[in-house]
């Protein structure tokens, strides 16, 4: 969808700099270069990254690693997220399916999963979804980490996606200033 976004701005951008007006062509350029941005941060920048000391979730603007002494629970509502300190952290990049999934969740999808006769499991926890395969790698990472004789994971960190923020603001207000300003 991002490469979709960043071809049309591209193909639009060019088409308005042939036409060989300036100011058309660098607000247009400005704007391509925003919905480029937004498309990036929002389809390609998010993701989930599990390793043995921890887990680092990557958002559209905020990164967050967390060492697995820390995590307290994991789960699948609306999509993948773990809870840290009484505080949730959502995963943009394992979204839930939409609430008829589970009537298509077949018995020998949910095999290995270590569930009881009795138990239940969410549409977002199935193994055909983003965020029920992340969660399920998570759980078995933070149930290696509790069984492993290390209790030391990485440290907390919470970083803000300054350049995506920066790259975003600056193109929307060139854009918005190329609108208002006629030359």
């Amino acid at each position: 969808m991002a490469g979709i976004v960043c071809l049309m701005s591209a193909i639009f951008s060019f088409q308005v700099v042939l036409e060989g007006n300036l100011h058309n062509a660098l607000t247009s350029i400005a704007w391509a270069c925003a919905a480029s941005c937004l498309a990036y941060l929002i389809f390609i920048r998010p993701k989930v990254t599990l390793f043995d000391e921890g887990i680092t979730i990557t958002n559209p603007f905020v990164e967050v690693t967390a060492g697995w002494q820390e995590v307290e629970e994991i789960e699948a509502r609306y999509c993948m997220s773990i809870v840290l300190d009484q505080r949730q952290i959502y995963a943009w990049a394992a979204p839930a399916p939409g609430r008829h999934h589970s009537r298509t969740v077949h018995r020998s999808e949910v095999r290995g999963l270590k569930l009881s006769d009795g138990d239940l499991i969410r549409p977002g926890e199935s193994p055909r979804t983003h965020s029920g395969v992340a969660t399920q790698l998570a759980k078995l990472r933070l149930e290696n980490f509790h069984k492993s004789a290390s209790t030391q994971g990485c440290e907390s960190k919470v970083t803000f996606n300054t350049a995506g923020v920066v790259v975003l603001v600056m193109s929307i207000c060139v854009g918005l200033l190329l609108n208002a300003i006629h030359f």
